[in-house]
């Protein structure tokens, strides 16, 4: 079968590999319809994981096909329609039994390695799905394929976050970085806020925002007191940080107002941050961390897709092959693409 291995940082590369088998009673074998690139795959794409090992298949937000399943399977069996969540659990540890399965004392992330355990990943055309009665979900018939790709990762990392800015009925939220999860994250607050601003640099991002509903800022202006002015000096109810930088997050905690909530779903692996913790002390200020958690919220944000509540296929900006895999991560990292969807 054909599956984007990286063999190196940048050297991507489109190869012949063996097809996967049933190697465990709970193991299923996915017959792949689509597949995205997410900014979670440009870390090892940049040589950015330590103890990434080289010549792991790419990519942990697919959909497909069940071709096969082990003996212990019972939710899932050939010919269905399913989405894969982007990270295993083993659904008995102390996390998983509390519904906090991204903290699975056994959790795998497809598509890497170094940080987890080794395993390849969705960007083939077939992929192994260890557990598959927990990771694999079924697909409605109202939900495409390409609608129940971001199911897998960022509809639902952006879900969490927008749940946990414990967000009211007419409030303003601030969402700072428009990538495709700040994207998302535009997109499910519309559904409860009054006003949604969104701040980043780029200007096809913020048209982006735009048009999902948000007032879009340009960071490289004075966002804050642009935020300042549209919240009659008081700062954002909430505010959701999507980008995963140091100074997305020093922006989002002077953005809030008292008693206000930073709700940070950007991916940060720096050792250290300077807090201002004099101002979240006077402010009163909560700050609150969220990886994402698909199989946790899965069931939720599909039956918003299925009725109409949302459509992530907005965002869609390239539709690709997957032998084209090294020019779509190419346009994705230069943010020529917002987001692309590729078909084996």
């Amino acid at each position: 079968m054909r599956a984007v291995r990286l063999l190196g940082p940048r050297d991507l590369r489109v190869d012949d590999v063996p097809d996967p088998v049933v190697q465990a009673p709970g193991d299923a074998v996915v017959d792949v319809t689509a597949t995205a690139i997410c900014g979670a795959d440009l870390l090892p794409y940049r040589g950015y994981v330590p103890g990434f090992e080289w010549g792991t298949t790419m990519g942990h937000e697919f959909v497909g096909v069940v071709r096969a399943v082990g003996p212990a399977v019972r939710r899932v069996k050939p010919g269905d329609r399913v989405v894969c969540s982007s990270t295993t659990s083993c659904g008995t540890c102390y996390y998983c039994v509390r519904g906090m399965a991204a903290q699975c004392e056994h959790l795998a992330l497809f598509g890497f390695s170094g940080a987890y355990p080794r395993l390849d990943g969705g960007q083939a055309e077939r992929v192994r799905i260890p557990n598959a009665d927990r990771v694999l979900w079924p697909l409605p018939e109202e939900v495409s394929d390409e609608a129940g790709v971001f199911v897998a990762d960022i509809l639902s990392t952006a879900f969490r976050g927008v749940e946990r800015a414990d967000l009211r009925l007419g409030d303003t939220v601030v969402v700072v970085g428009c990538g495709p999860v700040g994207l998302m994250s535009v997109m499910c607050a519309r559904r409860l806020a009054g006003q949604v601003i969104a701040v980043d640099t780029v200007p096809a991002r913020l048209e982006q925002a735009r048009v999902l509903g948000a007032v879009p800022v340009d960071a490289a202006g004075d966002a804050l007191a642009e935020v300042m002015d549209l919240t009659s000096g008081r700062g954002a109810d909430a505010v959701i940080e999507a980008a995963g930088a140091v100074s997305a997050l020093t922006s989002a905690v002077a953005m809030v107002r008292g008693r206000g909530t930073v709700s940070v779903i950007g991916a940060h692996f720096e050792p250290e941050f300077p807090l201002d913790m004099g101002r979240m002390f006077a402010k009163e200020i909560s700050l609150r961390v969220s990886i994402g958690s698909p199989t946790d919220d899965r069931e939720r944000v599909l039956a918003l897709i299925r009725g109409g509540v949302l459509d992530p296929t907005a965002i869609v900006s390239h539709r690709m092959s997957l032998d084209d895999a090294p020019e779509a991560y190419s346009l994705f990292e230069s943010r020529e693409a917002t987001k692309i969807v590729m078909r084996p």
